[in-house]
């Protein structure tokens, strides 16, 4: 379980959608060509499971 440090950032790729998260932030962009979309996360994940498990929601809704 790989644990988000402060500071640091993710860029995931879910359901072939990229997102970039800065690790401890509400917010999640999604790469979308020149204008990514953000959204809101619910709470601030603690490990990259707990963020996928956030994107993949966000992902299904697309």
């Amino acid at each position: 379980m790989m644990e988000l440090q402060p500071n640091c950032y993710t860029d995931l790729c879910v359901n072939g959608k990229w997102f970039h998260y800065d690790h401890g932030e509400r917010s999640v962009f999604m790469l979308n060509g020149g204008s990514p979309l953000t959204f809101e996360l619910d709470s601030l994940p603690k490990t990259e499971a707990e963020l996928e498990a956030h994107l993949s929601i966000i992902s299904d809704q697309m």
